[in-house]
């Protein structure tokens, strides 16, 4: 309850934030959140940095009551009946569906990469009051650029623990800040448009990841993945920029929050926010013929200037965390390493050399030929017609090219309907947008073939989630492309004819791949059964525990699972090992992997704990020299037994959890703290 009561504490000063944008700087009440929530992502981002988390906090809790004192001061100027839209309606809605929703079901991190970075980190922050490459610990992604993660900090601020749920509720606004900036030029009057429109957005982040139908939980609106969020926030910049028919000065600056934003979202999303940014820069100097004034600079000296804002804000935060990686992490963000261990330019140009036939290895042709083949056959998407096997079924069948063609059917719908001005302008995004998805298709194969291990690589893993980002973005700015053309439209015309379709289309193909009881509309609470119970046994661990001790964990599942969701629960209260006592293998005859291994390690140490077999001995060095007080115990299999149970005093029977590491050398030997024998 009292995470509700500060969540809902702060979607209020979210909306007064969003009021005061709308009604100062001239922005549409439906694009105001989406602004609000670009500039706050930069905004903790910037100060996060330069370690001033807290204040910029409390600053722009500031500004949030500051701007309930200027509206208050000016209620009566302010046109509140136009802030009512269908764009503002659905977004208080949806987010305040979501903040309830999650504040009574508590869902709990479940996915692999939630444990590795996307759900430790902003538990990190929140608990440090600091940005995570501060305190990395043993977090060995501490790379990652922060926008989301601050964005999760931005609804964390108020209280004094972490609650994961709010992860997914600041996700889901965002989203859904996306979603209504989208329709945000349509008035009260424009139902007819706006309701089938908001369907299809709501619907999107479903039809572009889900291309079967199981029995398992999607986790697609309950998820801190950064892939959705950062292609939504690359066609954040072109719908806050495209939405509006008539360009001002604001509305550019929001796009120029959005690209930025997206820059901050995940790596990748620094050649997306560069694509939203082009073109944007082309629409406004070829397409847009009213100034867009800069300051005092009018015609074509402001667009100039506006071109250089829009492509160097998101430079500045590149090169901006690039400068904070390097003084705080020592890394350096332009040595990309990977398998060819080059960096990031000599990626490029070696890649446009290869592709245009200048010393193209077989590697290159090989993976440039799967990811032309992925485009075709590759099924990773709802857009499926249920067309017989074959060449043109495959297509039909949920692969990108079916996707691009449902965009560019769109984009097509948009320009036969609008009038002169519009027609220009789709007909040129609909160019410009396609030879940005081919470029980024192309980069993505260049990180396939120079990045990634031969392994990963020719198998093009996680494919779906490098390129479904694109395919968001660009969908749902299509749909703005289209939603614009309508504006004028009758409700009875064929625009709203093809939208309705669209919509119908759009919901029958998700009821034919997702079952309503396994979203987040009704997911079971056995979901999260397992979770919960090995939260309440960390918590039980940590009882004995203090920020002083290390734990070393013995968790061999089959894919070391375990260790990062252990992990997450521990720290940061108490430190842990990088255990090595994860995976299927534990045992003498195993050597160690040099990565495996404490970074504060020497290199003779490093050396030597992995040339030397892991007998009961050497694991006991181990554990002196790393500084570990506790071991705890999560699963163990009979040859783990047979090999280290004369270390255990119990003898491993007791149902403990957590051991004391007591004694030295060949004395060292491990008391139980919590099971049957230690009560006793």
């Amino acid at each position: 309850m009292v995470a509700f009561v500060e969540m809902c504490a702060t979607f209020a000063a979210f909306a007064a934030l969003c009021v005061f944008v709308c009604a100062r700087c001239g922005i549409a009440a439906g694009a105001a959140p989406l602004a609000v929530l670009c500039g706050t992502m930069i905004w903790y981002s910037a100060l996060g940095s330069v370690h001033l988390l807290i204040p910029a906090g409390v600053l722009w809790f500031a500004a949030a009551l500051a701007a309930v004192v200027w509206l208050w001061m000016r209620r009566k100027s302010v046109r509140w009946r136009e802030m009512l839209t269908p764009a503002t309606v659905y977004f208080l809605l949806a987010s305040l569906a979501v903040i309830v929703l999650f504040a009574i079901r508590r869902p709990v991190f479940s996915e692999w990469d939630e444990f590795s970075f996307w759900g430790i980190a902003p538990k990190v922050v929140k608990t440090e009051n600091q940005l995570y490459t501060y305190n990395p610990g043993e977090l060995r992604v501490s790379t990652f650029v922060p926008g989301l993660i601050m964005l999760d900090y931005a609804f964390q601020f108020l209280g004094t623990a972490f609650v994961p749920w709010k992860v997914y509720a600041a996700y889901d606004i965002l989203y859904f800040a996306v979603f209504a900036a989208a329709f945000s030029m349509l008035k009260r009057r424009h139902w007819h448009i706006a309701v089938p429109a908001a369907a299809v957005l709501t619907l999107i982040p479903f039809l572009l990841t889900i291309y079967y139908r199981d029995i398992y939980v999607r986790t697609t609106y309950m998820n801190a993945y950064a892939d959705i969020p950062m292609g939504l926030l690359f066609g954040a910049g072109l719908i806050l920029y495209f939405a509006p028919r008539r360009k001002t000065p604001g509305v550019v600056f929001t796009a120029l929050l959005a690209v930025t934003a997206a820059c901050l979202a995940k790596d990748m999303g620094f050649a997306l926010c560069l694509i939203a940014a082009a073109i944007i820069c082309f629409d406004l100097l070829f397409v847009q013929k009213e100034d867009v004034p800069f300051f005092r600079l009018k015609g074509i000296p402001a667009k100039l200037c506006w071109c250089a804002s829009l492509a160097g804000a998101p430079v500045a935060a590149f090169l901006g965390w690039a400068a904070h990686m390097s003084r705080v992490l020592g890394s350096n963000r332009f040595d990309i390493g990977g398998s060819a261990n080059m960096g990031m330019a000599q990626m490029v140009l070696t890649g446009l050399a290869e592709l245009f036939g200048i010393g193209r290895t077989q590697k290159f042709s090989d993976i440039m030929g799967l990811m032309k083949n992925a485009f075709f056959n590759t099924r990773l998407t709802m857009f499926s017609v249920g067309a017989p096997e074959g060449r043109l079924g495959r297509i039909f069948n949920g692969s990108g090219c079916m996707v691009v063609l449902v965009i560019l059917a769109i984009l097509l719908m948009a320009f036969l309907l609008g009038d002169k001005r519009m027609r220009v302008r789709t007909a040129w995004f609909a160019l410009w947008s396609s030879l940005g998805f081919l470029a980024f298709y192309i980069f993505t194969g260049f990180t396939y073939v120079y990045v990634f291990k031969e392994y990963f690589a020719y198998q093009l893993g996680d494919y779906n989630r490098y390129i479904y980002p694109y395919y968001a973005g660009w969908l749902a700015a299509a749909l703005v492309m289209l939603c614009a053309s309508l504006e004028n439209a009758k409700p009875h015309s064929v625009g709203t004819l093809f939208l309705l379709a669209l919509c119908g289309g759009c919901i029958w193909r998700a009821d034919a791949f997702l079952q309503p009881q396994l979203t987040v509309l009704d997911y079971p609470e056995s979901y999260f059964l397992e979770r919960r119970d090995q939260e309440s046994q960390v918590a039980d661990a940590k009882q004995y525990l203090t920020r002083d001790d290390r734990v070393f964990l013995v968790a061999m599942d089959v894919d070391g699972r375990t260790w990062f969701q252990l992990y997450y629960e521990f720290y940061p209260d108490v430190g842990v090992d990088y255990s090595f006592g994860c995976g299927p293998e534990f045992s003498p005859d195993v050597l160690r992997r040099a990565d495996a291994m404490p970074k504060y390690f020497t290199q003779e140490q490093v050396e030597y704990f992995t040339t030397h077999p892991f007998t009961p001995e050497i694991w006991c060095e181990y554990l002196a020299e790393s500084g570990c007080t506790y071991i705890y115990m999560d699963e163990w299999d009979g040859a783990f037994a047979e090999n280290y149970v004369h270390l255990f005093d119990d003898q491993l029977e007791s149902g403990a959890t957590l051991y004391r590491i007591e004694g030295t050398g060949t004395q060292t030997h491990f008391a139980p703290m919590n099971g049957e024998e230690a009560d006793a």
